[in-house]
């Protein structure tokens, strides 16, 4: 008798199941489908391996409002919550379902949001947010009348508890969020305060004010586009790190960064065996950069033969582009590459390419990923517009992210690094535990005109032939001052190498500080100059 029952209870469980995962039902599901978009079970499942994915809280319904929207069938309070497998590894997610009220956030939405982030960092996951979300629910932001149930251990939040997270999480377990849609209003805070944000072209925009209410209070006319678009955001503001094409691309994205990543700041990353010879010598490396320090090349050509099958993930690619960061491996570890882009300002580093380069050198360093310096630059871009805007305070970041980290750090000098700019790719004072370069490097080269303009200024003045008295210091004092023995004997580099042994030689490095430890005085945590 009780089995009977028991099967006629899961039937009946099962038949329910089936109506909460259905969303918003038919009609609003095509609408989604017709915008392109995958709906929000549709996108988890693509994203978990197969048959791995657990959703939690698929019964939770919204508080009453005391508006006719509590009549509605709202599934699930528009978002779905749980934990699968990404490559074997544990993950968890939410994802907004915007068939479900256009998936606007409210109490109990809140309450799943917060209950992953604050189980993943118990659990020591990764978590990752897929965002399609038209912001903050009017009616539940208004409530009802009378008295609500009062908030207690069950987590009943409000809009803050899910910007309060992030921050909690930060440096615990890597955050990611995928926005396949919009994210609108106060609530757009939440992805941008994730490691990573990752943005669909079209229908995924953010901003905090409408462009109505900004024709309202200034009278400019702009688009959604304008304001918040993906573009906008990669290229200009720097808050997306990624732009994709389609739903599928997006999940990829995510789940390629999270291969290069541990599970948490107490896990070194996960080693790939990726079959590339670890003693590969590359002979191309030897024509690949030119002497004259006017000519650019191709910064990502480099990395691509230095690292394990060419296989470098580039991040923000469309912002700041001065300065080129990513993840690849090298003998199957993951490591953070930063490198200066010659073919830009001479790979000169401005304010952008310094907030783009320390958040992610910050990142690396949280998580035990060691980071590779690949230098070539004119140094900091001189520029008056840069000076009144802070450059002094944005290019400290850079130098603080670097004596900050703990992790193995290695600099390659390549060619050039003048106007200081050896100090943001690292040097053995600032605790990068191995400097090289090649032998046609000037590190801490100087500008001989202006340093003879200086130096000789008398002489030059007092000569019968002015002209050929400065041209002779200049090649003399580029000679003797601008060349490598000359940075080995001040100890700004430890080694020169042949570039074909720059890939063994930083495989070995990696090898030699597998084990390194550094132990630094307790604090809360640094000040870094934001």
């Amino acid at each position: 008798m009780n089995r009977e029952k028991i099967l006629e209870m899961i039937q009946d469980i099962e038949q329910q199941r089936e109506r909460y995962r259905a969303g918003g039902g038919p009609t609003y599901t095509e609408k989604q489908r017709k915008a392109g978009k995958l709906t929000a079970r549709e996108r988890v499942d693509r994203f978990f391996d197969p048959g791995t994915f657990h959703e939690l809280e698929l019964w939770a319904e919204p508080l009453r409002t005391g508006f006719e929207i509590d009549e509605r069938f709202i599934p699930a309070d528009a978002v779905v919550i749980g934990y699968g497998k990404v490559d074997g590894r544990t993950v968890m997610v939410y994802a907004h379902d915007y068939t479900v009220l256009t998936g606007t956030q409210a109490v109990v939405q809140h309450a799943k949001v917060t209950k992953v982030m604050e189980t993943a960092v118990k659990m020591g996951v990764p978590y990752v947010g897929i965002v399609d979300c038209a912001g903050i629910r009017l009616q539940d932001m208004m409530g009802e009348p009378g008295p609500r149930p009062p908030v207690d251990g069950s987590g009943m939040h409000g809009p803050g508890s899910f910007m309060y997270a992030p921050p909690w999480a930060s440096g615990v377990v890597p955050q990611i969020a995928v926005m396949l849609g919009p994210q609108f209003a106060g609530s757009s805070y939440s992805p941008i305060l994730k490691d990573f944000l990752i943005m669909r072209r079209g229908p995924a925009f953010m901003a905090l004010i409408s462009p109505t209410v900004i024709k309202e209070i200034t009278g400019e006319v702009v688009t959604y586009e304008e304001i918040g678009g993906a573009m906008l955001h990669a290229e200009i503001s720097g808050t997306c790190d990624l732009i994709v094409e389609s739903d599928e691309e997006g999940l990829e994205k995510a789940k390629k960064i999270l291969s290069f990543l541990p599970s948490n700041w107490r896990e070194k990353p996960p080693v790939i065996v990726t079959g590339d010879n670890p003693n590969r010598r590359d002979e191309e490396l030897l024509n690949l950069i030119p002497f004259d320090l006017s000519q650019g090349y191709d910064m990502h050509q480099l990395i691509s033969r230095i690292v394990d099958d060419g296989d470098f993930f580039e991040i923000k690619p469309l912002f700041a582009k001065n300065a080129i960061i990513g993840f690849a491996r090298l003998g199957g570890q993951s490591v953070g590459v930063v490198a200066n882009n010659p073919v830009v300002m001479g790979g000169a580093i401005d304010i952008n390419s310094s907030d783009k380069m320390a958040r992610f050198i910050r990142f690396c360093d949280s998580f035990n990923i060691p980071v590779i310096f690949l230098a070539d630059t004119v140094g900091y871009l001189p520029s008056v517009d840069q000076e009144r805007a802070g450059l002094e305070r944005h290019a400290a970041k850079v130098l603080y992210a670097i004596c900050e980290a703990t992790v193995p750090k290695i600099t390659v000098y390549l060619r050039n690094c003048s106007g200081w700019g050896e100090l943001a790719m690292g040097t053995p004072q600032m605790g990068v535990d191995l400097v090289l370069a090649w032998p046609n490097a000037q590190v801490g080269r100087m500008d001989p005109e202006a340093a003879v303009k200086v130096i000789y200024a008398k002489e030059i003045a007092a000569a019968t032939n002015p002209e050929e008295v400065r041209q002779r210091r200049i090649e003399e004092f580029a000679a003797k001052y601008n060349n490598i023995y000359r940075a080995g004997a001040r100890t700004l580099i430890q080694d020169i190498i042949d570039p074909r042994d720059t890939r063994p030689r930083l495989i070995e490095a990696l090898d030699w500080f597998a084990n390194k430890k550094e132990d630094r005085p307790w604090r809360k945590h640094g000040n870094i100059p934001l």
